[in-house]
């Protein structure tokens, strides 16, 4: 495992894919589809954090009339484009349960809040700080903001194949070359992985050299104070994004921007960035979800409903550590419990992904060199049986193979480090130049004009305006790309 502090001139294919088994099956219909999954799926272990389930104890007009909860910017509904009634006392509630100033609904996700933020950073300089990790939408908001990224690397696990946490020493070596040159800094806390930074040491780092910092912290909305989760951002950076659906239980594409007290970035500047973002007819059915999800985390609640989830995490991990044939991710500066990343030596991950599927039993992704299981509060104890259940069965088919049989020995070979992007451009400079289309091995040198992040994890593989690696030969499938003209 290695950890460089080193500023990147600018770096090359990220962590692990996040390729997934898919079918070459084609449906007439969407709905189709969607109804043979829902009916094929026994447990699920990726996203949404509901489960497909409504908490047990929560009944609502929303639930029985989905269409009829369906509506529009009418009298007494309020009005997200500049909330004042039921939607700013949503807003409220937020804030007040992870102890942010402000926080803003997205109905657009946890990309439209990062974007955003990134919009609103370029006030206050045309350089950020950003972890190689990053998501997609962070590039998508150096685009919109015309922001140059000063890339960075957070902690490379070489034996898992992915990237982890950043130090707050390396940060401090950042800070002490770059503080006062740059607009701000990202970190991305929980990884997709689980991997946890040190938000707090980090936090008094950016506060002594004047910078905003910004955690994309959407897979740990979960991080409720005051429960046995680790400790949310909020409060510590300046601005802490969550997404609503991956760990707790409001529909997909639901968010919050959540900011501290005397944060260096303007919550009126951060508002009207939204607003340039958020669609003009926000979904009451995805708001709705919101305060479903909210109630499930305020108060006492939270502490039975995310006291049950930390104890179905336990459970798994305890299960999983009785049965020697699996590896578990463990970065060494703390994970989040509900993120469980699965080796098997012997066998490739896709085949125990594709085992599973085979059971009805759906993870997350393939990631690097493991399986990602995502728990959250719909994630039920029968779910949890039926995934240990199988994972011993899969592993007693591993141990029981006679030697020489398997073609796969031993743990796949470690990942490579991935290559150091060359940023030559920022990516809004490469994103409005003239491009063309060219095959990919005549790509190799040039300046991208797209950005290659498939998702999950969306990580980059590739950023408009990077100099094209020659690692770009290996991207299966990719037979062409966008590159700028003349460069």
């Amino acid at each position: 495992m290695t950890d460089r502090a080193t500023l990147l001139p600018s770096s090359g294919p990220a962590e692990g894919s996040g390729r997934k088994v898919t079918t070459n099956r084609r449906f007439s219909t969407l709905a189709d589809a969607i109804a043979l999954h829902a009916g094929a799926e026994s447990a699920s272990f990726h996203t949404p954090g509901h489960k497909g389930r409504s908490p047990a104890d929560f009944a609502s007009f929303f639930d029985a009339h989905p269409r009829q909860a369906d509506l529009t910017e009418l009298p007494g509904l309020d009005d997200l484009s500049c909330p004042t009634g039921v939607l700013r006392d949503l807003e409220a509630r937020a804030a007040g349960i992870w102890g942010a100033a402000e926080s803003i609904i997205s109905v657009n996700g946890a990309s439209a809040a990062l974007e955003a933020t990134m919009l609103a950073l370029a006030a206050h300089g045309t350089t950020v700080l950003v972890p190689r990790n990053a998501h997609r939408s962070i590039i998508h908001g150096l685009v919109l903001s015309g922001l140059f990224p000063l890339w960075y690397e957070p902690v490379w696990d070489d034996e898992w194949g992915l990237w982890g946490s950043v130090a707050a020493t390396s940060v401090e070596r950042l800070l002490e070359r770059l503080g006062s040159e740059t607009a701000g800094l990202i970190i991305v806390s929980p990884t997709y992985a689980g991997a946890i930074s040190d938000i707090q040491a980090i936090a008094g780092l950016c506060r002594d050299y004047g910078i905003p910092l910004v955690v994309d912290e959407a897979h740990g909305a979960h991080f409720v104070p005051k429960t046995t989760m680790p400790v949310s951002a909020v409060g510590l950076a300046d601005v802490t994004v969550h997404s609503l659906h991956k760990t707790l239980p409001a529909l997909t594409q639901t968010g919050l921007l959540h900011i501290r007290r005397n944060s260096l970035l303007v919550p009126d500047a951060l508002r009207s960035t939204m607003q340039l973002l958020q669609s003009s007819s926000p979904s009451y059915l995805l708001m709705a979800s919101i305060e479903q999800a909210l109630q499930q985390v305020e108060l006492q609640q939270a502490q039975e409903s995310i006291g049950r989830l930390d104890c179905l995490c336990r459970q798994l991990r305890e299960a999983v550590s009785n049965l020697p044939e699996y590896t578990c991710y463990a970065p060494p500066a703390g994970s989040d419990p509900s993120h469980i990343l699965l080796g098997c030596p012997g066998r490739q991950p896709e085949q125990l992904y594709g085992f599973l599927a085979e059971r009805g039993i759906f993870a997350e992704t393939i990631l690097g060199n493991g399986v990602l299981f995502m728990l959250g509060l719909g994630t039920t104890a029968a779910d949890v049986q039926l995934l240990t259940a199988a994972l011993s069965d899969f592993g007693a088919d591993v141990m029981a193979e006679p030697a020489g049989v398997s073609a796969f020995v031993g743990m796949p070979p470690p990942a490579p480090r991935p290559s150091e992007i060359v940023q030559i451009l920022s990516p809004r400079q490469a994103f409005m130049m003239p491009a063309t289309v060219v095959p990919v091995n005549d790509s190799v040198g040039r300046i991208s004009q797209a950005t290659i992040a498939p998702c999950p994890p969306g990580t980059p593989l590739l950023v408009a305006g990077q100099r094209v690696p020659a690692e770009i030969l290996e991207c299966a499938g990719l037979q062409s790309l966008r590159v700028v003209v003349d460069d």
